[in-house]
């Protein structure tokens, strides 16, 4: 056995006798190891930013009322979006342990990489009956007075389809280049935002490739330059368009972060109160590495920043058919859960990250060992929570070796325990994860990223005895987990197009048009809510293509997959069409949709949307019968257009309901003839408990008192209808909302 831990641990957690100290996240240990390590460089994968001529780390912190922002200052740190206490700052790279010992400052993270998560459409989503007018509907809608806000990269300011539907009205009205040396937002301190159209014109585009063209191109692309000026149409095409660029240049050595996007969708909301507008904000971008719990810093943020009129959505993930979580429950008879963790190949090095997360007041352990085949060669000892941070290293028999940082924690920011794991190997053998525990769950996901790329590969047995394989459930991203999100999952519109050339482009041989892609991400979420909320098209979706992108030229390597070109004679400049497929794509169609829904009722919430989609998604024979509580495949279903829209124009009487951590717990959830509501005050004090159905109709409310500590109340409920209901606690200064399923 080999294995060694340094006093740097000390550092890391700054035990400082009579000093505050922040907790700090698992990655900002490492960092800290690493600096001490090798002092000249600076570690990679971490989110920098150059700001002048000098190197920040962006990062997360969580403050209560006493911090000191005076220090803060002092020290350089630059303060960014205030979502509640969960702010976004640049920290000077010297000064990130000074920082962690401000007053006020309740935990510290260091930002998290993400990466992307890669016609017909309007048609399946009935946009199509809307954007006419059909039905009931008063008047076709496109988004009128809605802003729509993509955070992406790979922008082409000039593509037609950013104009309306006749090619005249240009119709972005703020852009945000988070990476480019200019004049930052009001309030913010990088990047660079432009304003004027001229400005927007000459600069062409943020980078030459082309994810965030196709995405905002199906969200609210006019379909301008293809067949008829409409074959390539969006689904919000009249909308305002504020796009904010999140990726550097892959010349530089940065990346982008959770951070990145709290702050994008700031000054989304922000732009969209100053003219007025109501504002939904995509995401097509993620990470499996969190708590998958909806209460990370970065949900925690997203849910205090939303609201009524302010929305977000975001893609489900990519991980469908990746292994990459395993789940244990341990008893006093089965305290034992062994796996190997394997690598990307792409990647070109054996890298990866675990990150291993259990029950409150749960204690487990957590080993590395290096197999040949099913022979143990040799194994550190096992790191339980003793919230320091382990350098290991294990050898094979040719001397190679493999090194591991082991960060554990007793009780991060939704106090419950982890055990992060960052690995390399450059030994021979197969790397084993042993955790250990004789009670409660623990969930452990890989993956890992590196510039601005996901590299996922499975957990398998290796038909070692007692070892287990990994399963594709809980893949849904952490950020996809926030409670005020609506994710959105993919399902197969076109599994092969037509190409430029007349040749045929098969994604998928054993794809059905309706099924749901094998590539989406499933739920449930760490504490058991459903997730996708609903899914849209997502193979293969046509749309807009940069054209500095050199991959979509005559020649470049992704040109099979462009359908059409349109010369603009405005600049007689070539444009693209291409069919594109991921969550990525599903994820814009449905933000679309919700600004459609946005034009007839801009006060919407977010809690509002996920049940108007909930109560109006398309079912048929490929999502079979889903539950009342919804799937964690299908979320309610397909998203329907028309009914959503016709939905969103009668919700009055639900009202801005705050989406935050409650105290309000209902069980059983689902039930049958009786509901129970535990909550907890701090004081005496008078409640009212509310209840609502999906139609936003009220059917029960009754006052009562409530006790200092825990109440339960009982609902009766064997004469409501079965199906879903939300119940309302509202006390003194919250209000509190969760669903309740009756079947």
């Amino acid at each position: 056995m080999r294995y060694f831990t340094t006093i740097f641990f000390l550092l890391c957690t700054f035990i400082v006798h009579g000093q505050h100290h922040a907790k700090l996240s698992p990655r900002t240990k490492i960092f800290l190891l690493q600096i001490e390590q090798k002092p000249n460089s600076l570690p990679p994968n971490y989110i920098y930013k150059q700001i002048g001529s000098e190197t920040y780390l962006s990062a997360f912190i969580k403050v209560n009322a006493t911090i000191d922002e005076a220090t803060m200052r002092t020290l350089g740190v630059k303060t960014g979006t205030k979502a509640g206490n969960i702010w976004t700052i640049q920290i000077p790279v010297a000064k990130l342990r000074s920082v962690s010992l401000i007053n006020g400052i309740e935990y510290l993270q260091l930002d998290e990489p993400i990466h992307p998560t890669l016609d017909a459409a309007r048609i399946l989503t009935k946009v199509d009956s809307v954007h006419a007018g059909l039905g009931s509907l008063p008047s076709p809608y496109h988004g009128d007075n809605v802003v729509v806000g993509v955070i992406d990269a790979g922008f082409d300011y000039r593509h037609p389809s950013l104009f309306d539907t006749t090619g005249a009205r240009y119709r972005v009205k703020r852009i945000w280049e988070q990476t480019n040396a200019g004049t930052p937002p009001t309030g913010l301190t990088y990047g660079n935002e432009i304003k004027d159209t001229m400005t927007m014109w000459n600069e062409g585009n943020d980078m030459p490739t082309s994810h965030g063209a196709h995405v905002t191109g199906i969200a609210a692309g006019s379909g301008y330059g293809s067949t008829g000026n409409k074959k390539f149409r969006g689904m919000a095409d009249a909308s305002d368009l504020v796009l904010v660029s999140i990726t550097p240049p892959s010349s530089d050595w940065t990346s982008t972060g959770m951070t990145s996007i709290i702050d994008a969708l700031n000054y989304i909301y922000s732009y969209a109160a100053s003219v007025g507008k109501p504002a939904i904000a995509n995401l097509s971008w993620g990470c499996s590495i969190g708590s998958h719990d909806g209460l990370s810093l970065f949900s925690q943020a997203c849910d205090n920043l939303t609201g009524a009129g302010k929305i977000f959505a975001l893609s489900a993930g990519n991980n469908g058919t990746n292994n990459i979580h395993i789940q244990k429950t341990f008893t006093a008879a089965d305290t034992l859960v062994r796996t190997f963790a394997t690598f990307n190949a792409a990647l070109g090095a054996n890298k990866t990250w675990v990150d291993i997360w259990g029950d409150s007041s749960q204690n487990f352990c957590v080993q590395l060992s290096l197999y040949n085949g099913t022979q143990a060669i040799d194994s550190t000892g096992y790191f339980c929570l003793d919230n320091l941070v382990h350098p290991v290293y294990a050898r094979d028999a040719n001397g190679d070796t493999l090194y591991a940082v082991v960060s554990t924690s007793s009780a991060e920011f939704n106090g419950k325990p982890r055990v992060f794991l960052d690995i390399y190997s450059k030994a021979s053998g197969n790397v084993m994860v042993s955790v250990k525990g004789t009670n409660g769950t623990v969930n452990m996901w890989s993956g890992y990223v590196q510039n601005t790329t996901g590299y996922y590969a499975n957990f398998v047995s290796n038909g070692v005895p007692g070892a287990v394989n990994g399963n594709s459930n809980m893949t849904i991203g952490d950020m996809a987990c926030t409670k005020s999100a609506i994710t959105v999952g993919a399902y197969i519109s076109r599994p092969s197009f037509t190409n430029i050339d007349g040749s045929t482009v098969t994604l998928a041989l054993t794809s059905q048009n309706g099924n749901i892609a094998s590539f989406s991400s499933k739920g449930p979420t760490a504490d058991g809510r459903i997730k996708p909320d609903i899914t849209a098209p997502g193979m293969a979706i046509g749309s807009a293509v940069n054209s500095y992108d050199s991959d979509f030229i005559t020649a470049g390597s992704a040109y099979s997959y462009v359908v059409e070109k349109f010369t603009d004679p405005k600049n007689s400049r070539e444009y693209a069409h291409a069919m594109l497929m991921g969550t990525s794509m599903s994820s814009p169609a449905v933000s679309g949709i919700i600004a459609l829904m946005l034009q007839t009722n801009p006060s919407l919430t977010p809690q509002q949307v996920q049940l108007a989609l909930a109560q109006t998604a398309i079912l048929d024979l490929k999502t079979g019968v889903i539950p009342p509580q919804g799937s964690n495949t299908w979320g309610y279903g397909k998203i329907n257009a028309m009914a959503a829209v016709k939905r969103a124009m009668t919700i009055s009487d639900i009202r801005s309901f705050p989406l935050q951590k409650s105290t309000l717990n209902i069980y059983p959830n689902p039930a049958q003839d009786v509901v129970y509501l535990n909550f907890n005050v701090t004081k005496s004090m008078n409640v009212t408990v509310t209840v609502f159905d999906l139609t936003g109709r009220q059917i029960f409310s009754h006052n009562t008192s409530a006790q200092d500590g825990d109440n339960t109340f009982q609902l009766n409920a064997k004469d409501w209808n079965r199906g879903i209901y939300v119940i309302r606690l509202q006390t003194d200064n919250s209000i509190y909302t969760e669903r309740c399923v009756l079947q």
